[in-house]
Parts: structure tokens; C-alpha cells; sequence
């Protein structure tokens, strides 16, 4: 299985992705940033990539492996996934991928809400002063992780075409296998530095993870993109070559 490859992104947006993961290091190494200063930042990254995947759910005119016509039943809800009938040749947003992209912002919404009440009372958790939360600061961060990852959406996802490879349904899912993991990770992680009393090295450590995490989650997020190009240029070639054959036996 292939993790990832050289152009499964483009080296800016990999560079910038790596550039607003130095923010918070930046922060913790000559600012002080306390332990809930990053969970709190972290978390507004989370809100940052599900906000940018709403347009890339309306964009999305993939077939997927399931054919023009996908349905799902999900929490007990039915949702239809399938893509446009007749997709533009440039980038649009499609009136007919709203249902699914108003799901996804409300499926999102409660678990980012959810997850923004326990960064916001992990104090109570861990029984103790894990530090304040610098507003100006933090919000700069999460301006840095916006530019980041709306560059990523123009460069990659618009740029390289990225929405006609994907389907609605796929898209949907996207954002959930890269913040998931990621965020479990990094809730442990504050764990593991509260119960060490927030030493700054520790928290230097986190940081680092996390960064390693994002930008491998990044490349594979990308790379899979890359693996659906292919498919579909293989899928749009086969039609092509078989009347070429036929054409020359007759």
C-alpha cells in the first residue's frame, strides 16, 4: 500500500502546512503557551478543516466505486451521496451536493462541539492549573492554520483538480480520518503533559508529534487523491482504447 509520494502535494502547500504547525511551537518556546493555549488552538484547527471541506463537498463530482447513484443510511438518517449528473468542466459548487454538505456541517458541527466542551473544561479532568488562554495570540495561530489549509483547497483541490476525482460521500468523510486520530492523539498527549506537571519541554514534544502527524496525514489525504486521479483517467482511457480495437479490426 502506498503511503504517500513526492507529488502527492504541492511543496507549498506542504510548506505552509508546516510553517502554521510552527506557530504553537513558537508560542510554547518564547511565549509560554500553557497547555490549554494549544488544545484550544488545535481545536480551532479542527473547526478550520471542516469549515473548508463544506466547499469541497459542493465541488465534488466524482463517481466514486459505486456508481452515478449512491445512498446512505447514516444515524439512522437516509442521505443521498451521488455526485452531479452533469458535472461543469471547471470548478462549481453544485445545488445538488447541498444535502450532503448540510449533513456533513451538522455531523461535524455537534462533534466539534463536543470537542471544543472538553478542551474548554479539561481542567476538570486532569484536577488541576493547566494555564490561560491567550485570545490574540491563539486566534493568530488559527489565522495561520487558515491560510494554510485554504491554500492546500486552491492549490491542491482546486489547482490540481483534486474535486473531479472525489465523490460527494468521499469527500464527506475526509476530514473525520484526518482530525480523529489526530486529536486522540493530541488529547493523550495533554494528559500525559498534565500528569507532568506542563514542563515546556513536554510541551515542545506535543507540538512536535502533532506536526509529525499532520503532515503525514496531509501527504496520505493527498496521495489517496492522487490514486483517484489515476483510477479515473484509467477508468476514462479503457472506453477509448477498446473503440481504437475495434476501429482497426475492422
Amino acid at each position: 500500500m502506498r503511503w504517500f509520494s513526492h507529488s502527492s502535494s504541492s511543496p507549498v502547500a506542504l510548506a505552509a502546512l508546516v510553517a502554521a504547525n510552527a506557530v504553537p511551537l513558537v508560542g510554547v518556546v518564547w511565549f509560554d503557551w500553557s497547555l490549554k493555549a494549544l488544545l484550544v488552538a488545535y481545536w480551532l484547527e479542527s473547526g478550520v478543516i471542516g469549515l473548508l471541506n463544506v466547499p469541497k463537498i459542493l465541488a465534488a463530482t466524482g463517481r466514486g466505486d459505486d456508481g452515478p447513484s449512491v445512498s446512505a443510511t447514516i444515524n439512522g438518517r437516509q442521505v443521498d451521496l451521488s455526485p452531479p449528473e452533469n458535472p461543469h468542466h471547471g470548478f462549481h459548487l453544485y445545488p445538488s451536493n447541498i444535502p450532503i454538505a448540510g449533513f456533513f456541517t451538522m455531523h461535524y458541527g455537534i462533534f466539534w462541539a463536543v470537542h471544543g466542551v472538553f478542551v474548554w473544561t479539561f481542567d476538570a479532568f486532569v484536577g488541576g492549573d493547566i494555564g490561560g488562554v491567550p485570545l490574540l495570540p491563539v486566534g493568530l495561530a488559527a489565522g495561520a492554520t487558515l491560510v494554510s489549509h485554504g491554500g492546500s483547497f486552491a492549490v491542491n483541490f482546486v489547482g490540481r483538480e483534486e474535486y473531479r476525482s472525489v465523490s460527494p460521500g468521499k469527500q464527506m468523510s475526509e476530514p473525520y480520518r484526518r482530525v480523529v486520530v489526530l486529536h486522540l492523539t493530541i488529547i493523550l498527549g495533554a494528559f500525559l503533559v498534565a500528569a507532568l506537571g506542563t514542563p515546556a519541554a513536554a510541551l515542545v514534544v506535543m507540538v512536535l508529534v502533532k506536526t509529525a502527524l499532520d503532515v503525514g496525514a496531509h501527504l496520505r489525504e493527498h496521495a489517496r487523491a492522487d490514486d483517484r486521479r489515476e483510477k479515473t483517467q484509467d477508468a476514462t482511457a479503457e472506453p477509448s482504447g477498446t473503440r481504437e480495437t475495434t476501429a482497426a479490426g475492422r
